[in-house]
């Protein structure tokens, strides 16, 4: 049988050719469908893993704008976050890990702040109250942070901060007298990991020593924007652990509690627990999920998912008809032979087997090059997938603004979108800085190859028993006429 097939295949060249032809685009563009709906599912685990998975406790403004009084300052009606009742949300279900944070503002003696203005006058010991009497100061030469952990702090995750010296806080560091600065107000005031600085409330009452134990730089400008006060300056930002925060603000109450989930899509069900499990007043307060990127960029990679799983099942279904439509064309030709080895006692089953050898020896060879081939046609194919997403303002990097506008050296938000590359140079290089990786997989590669089977025997099969549905008798007679 083996050997009835490759001579076969050589003696019919020019259909050898074209069976060859086809399966190669067939098995090129099913595995550029698959691997693009690889990269789409990796893509949307890497997404749920690393955005949109934080849950901000906070205060319900839209309930506070609608129940306040004709008049009232908002500050008057509002409630501020205790520890107490952020701590009722921490150990729930699918919280994996958490920040307190305390934001104010201290003074120093002996701490030279970076000047944001000359001549400017800068209020001293103002204060807002909220209705229960609580008091938060809100002005001075510097801003301190009091946080639970410092890990998984935006700025230091997005990389707009990069710590360069030292460590970061952690919730280990709870209790002790250190703090992390800028490299930038490090210099100004000649200070290193180990030195010591002392910094006051703004009214006075209180005074702490602390220990640098951490210096970072600002990578981004953005978070510059348009900075009246030194405190505004985030050259000037001090990061303390919580419970130094509150003794250096004079305050026990939270500005924020964000928790950290273990995926994304728990953010709701999170949210009903909170509601049947804790004694918060819900009216007065809410829970709000950063997933607006999240969101934005699962539907995305949920389309391209959904275009490459269509494209993988049109491709199949097309190539396997145009293959059973040639061959059934083709084998009326081979009538006589298929005739004569039935009368000679050859089995149908071997000559379906054959014909399956024939086809597959074709798909084997073309199934090998479209490992190579279809990976290139792949990276043609999500630059533009991923090209029309951003032109649609659908990024999977937020657009830049603030002060790099001013000096020309902003990213628009369709640049990457924008740019036409040569289509021949963007096969041999995956898209840059995407979160698409088309990488061909282990699971891609057995997956075109039960494809590939599957095409091979339907297009043998049918043709087949187009023919062999016959007797020999009646083979040798169509054949006759």
């Amino acid at each position: 049988m083996l050997w009835r097939a490759m001579l076969s295949l050589k003696k019919n060249k020019g259909k050898t050719a074209l069976l060859f032809v086809i399966m190669l685009v067939v098995a090129n563009l099913v595995i550029s469908g698959l691997s693009i709906q690889s990269a789409s599912e990796k893509s949307m685990k890497q997404i749920r893993e690393s955005l949109g998975s934080d849950v901000t406790l906070s205060v319900n403004m839209m309930n506070i704008m609608q129940n306040r009084q004709k008049g009232e300052a908002m500050n008057q009606v509002m409630s501020p976050i205790t520890e107490e009742m952020a701590d009722q949300l921490k150990d729930l279900n699918y919280v994996a890990s958490y920040n307190y944070s305390i934001s104010g503002s201290v003074n120093s003696e002996g701490l030279t702040a970076i000047e944001t203005q000359t001549n400017t006058q800068v209020p001293n010991g103002m204060k807002e109250e909220f209705k229960d009497g609580a008091t938060q100061t809100t002005l001075g030469d510097f801003s301190v942070s009091g946080n639970t952990t410092m890990q998984n702090l935006e700025s230091f995750v997005d990389g707009s901060y990069e710590l360069t010296e030292g460590k970061l806080l952690s919730e280990a560091d709870e209790g002790s007298s250190y703090v992390v600065m800028s490299k930038t107000l490090a210099d100004e005031n000649d200070l290193s990991i180990g030195s010591k600085i002392t910094v006051s409330s703004v009214d006075g009452s209180t005074t702490t020593e602390l220990e640098v134990v951490g210096i970072f730089t600002i990578n981004s400008s953005n978070s510059m924007g348009n900075m009246m006060f030194n405190q505004q300056n985030p050259m000037n930002m001090l990061y303390v652990s919580l419970g130094t925060a509150k003794a250096i603000t004079n305050s026990e109450h939270l500005t924020s509690a964000v928790y950290y989930l273990d995926d994304p899509e728990h953010k709701e069900a999170f949210k009903q627990e909170a509601e049947a499990k804790t004694t918060i007043d819900w009216e007065t307060y809410s829970l709000d999920a950063n997933d607006q990127m999240y969101e934005r960029n699962i539907s995305t990679l949920e389309n391209m998912e959904s275009f490459a799983m269509i494209f993988v099942v049109v491709v199949v279904i097309a190539g396997g008809s145009i293959l059973c439509l040639i061959l059934i064309l083709t084998i009326k030709n081979r009538t006589y032979e298929i005739g004569v080895l039935v009368s000679l006692g050859e089995t149908k089953l071997n000559i379906i087997i054959q014909q399956f050898i024939e086809i597959a020896v074709i798909g084997i060879v073309a199934f090998t090059l479209s490992l190579g081939s279809g990976k290139l046609i792949a990276n043609v194919i999500s630059g533009m997938l991923e090209s029309g997403a951003s032109n649609s303002n659908v990024t999977m990097q937020m657009p830049q603004m603030g002060m790099e506008s001013q000096n020309g050296s902003s990213q628009m938000p369709n640049e990457r979108g924008g740019q036409k590359g040569n289509a021949f140079e963007n096969a041999f290089t995956a898209p840059q800085n995407s979160e698409l990786d088309v990488s061909l997989t282990a699971p891609d590669v057995l997956k075109l190859a039960g494809l590939t089977t599957l095409i091979c025997t339907a297009a043998t099969l049918l043709p087949a028993l187009y023919i062999l549905r016959l007797s020999p008798r009646e083979i040798l007679v169509r054949k006759e006429g």
